[in-house]
């Protein structure tokens, strides 16, 4: 399976997630290895080729602007004595903005009391220049106006006198009031600039501050996340090192490939579960894989066939120490899954050579897998972990038939 891994430059996840990082950390050196060898052919190949013919020179050129000395010509903003500082650029264009803002808004209401006081004039000169008229007026000119008479005196009554009249005042208010309305609208132009750009002022200084605020409260947080993942960070270095490390011994005392590589088997991964189980009764059982030591009965701890999320719900609510085994569908071999503080963590069991063993380099080997399962009663599974088997897992359920049926009785 190793040979896969390297070809392929792949690992399953599903794989991966059965190693603890002392193994992922093997791995990793092995397939770092593999990218190093790669590399070193591909440069080599690449060096023996013959050059790139090269490529025909055009025209194109750039020209830049020069000054008097004939150097290229440049602006550095704010070396000059006549340059503003950035502040004052911000201010004028803050300022500039609050002037448009206000004009824009007198206009508006400029226009609306226009509106408004001709409305008022031409109601006052109405009033002024159409007295209303009275029943008794109309009386005496029934009296002694004959018909024709009063039809022509109405007929030119409104364009006598009033239009004319009307018009002129209508101009001369106008432009006494439009010359009034200027003066005022300057003034209030001036006063809602200098409304608008206090407050623009006062915003940003108020954002400037929550800003400010947020730094602060972010730069506590990233200390301490830094802090939490420097800790962590020396913790994989420290797991990383003794891996590399290990793995250096493993290939200066070995001459020859070793039977105890990780992930080197006589075959590839199990194809399917059905594959597993017949492996299963045709070599582990003759075997004794499962059973208790010295006993004809299956080993409590042995749960069979479950998969890994089976595995850490029966966990789930057991003590630390607390352990089972059951058949794993990655290897030709078994998972051991163990109850840590606050997870559970997964182990593989080699039995592809005729022994058992974790996955590793210098591991060490058992005759059975309930040899493998007692010694690691008293010594830890890891040096770093300290994970002691102290308590099997009960089953709470028969085996599945498919694995025990017409061949033992639990």
């Amino acid at each position: 399976m190793l040979q896969q891994i390297l070809k392929d430059m792949y690992v399953d996840p599903e794989l991966l997630a059965e190693l603890d990082e002392t193994q992922k950390q093997t791995l990793f050196c092995r397939m770092r290895e593999e990218q190093v060898r790669r590399w070193s052919i591909w440069d080599h190949n690449e060096s023996i080729k013959p050059a790139y013919p090269k490529r025909q020179k055009n025209n194109k050129k750039v020209q830049w602007m020069l000054d008097a000395n004939g150097n290229p010509w440049t602006w550095i903003m704010g070396e000059h004595k006549d340059d503003k500082t950035i502040e004052q650029i911000i201010e004028e264009e803050a300022r500039e903005a609050a002037r448009l803002q206000a004009e824009h808004e007198t206009e508006q209401l400029r226009l609306k009391v226009e509106s408004e006081l001709m409305a008022m004039l031409e109601n006052k000169a109405k009033t002024q220049f159409n007295p209303p008229e009275t029943k008794y007026s109309h009386a005496t000119e029934e009296i002694y106006c004959s018909v024709e008479d009063l039809n022509t005196r109405n007929a030119r009554k409104p364009c006598v006198a009033t239009q004319p009249i009307r018009g002129a005042l209508k101009e001369l208010s106008f432009n006494k009031v439009s010359e009034r309305v200027r003066n005022w609208e300057q003034r209030v132009m001036e006063e809602r600039t200098s409304e608008i750009y206090n407050k623009m002022k006062n915003k940003k200084e108020e954002e400037e501050r929550q800003a400010e605020e947020a730094d602060k409260k972010q730069e506590i947080v990233w200390r301490e996340q830094k802090q939490k993942a420097k800790e962590v960070e020396l913790q994989i270095r420290q797991i990383a090192r003794q891996a590399r490390e290990e793995h250096r011994k493993s290939l200066l005392s070995t001459t020859e490939k070793p039977s105890n590589v990780m992930f080197v088997s006589n075959s590839s991964k199990p194809p399917s579960k059905k594959a597993v189980v017949e492996w299963f009764r045709a070599k582990e059982i003759p075997r004794r894989a499962g059973f208790e030591k010295d006993k004809n009965a299956i080993a409590t701890w042995f749960h069979g066939l479950i998969t890994r999320q089976e595995a850490e719900i029966l966990l789930n609510n057991e003590p630390v120490g607390s352990f089972l085994v059951r058949l794993s569908e990655r290897i030709w071999g078994y998972a051991i899954t163990y109850k840590d503080h606050g997870c559970c963590k997964h182990y593989l069991v080699d039995a592809s050579n005729g022994h058992y063993q974790f996955l590793g380099t210098n591991q060490i080997s058992h005759n059975t897998l309930s040899e493998l399962v007692n010694y690691h009663r008293k010594m830890p599974i890891t040096k770093t972990g300290e994970e002691l088997l102290l308590r099997p897992c009960n089953r709470t359920t028969n085996l599945p038939p498919l694995v025990f049926q017409g061949l033992l009785k639990t």
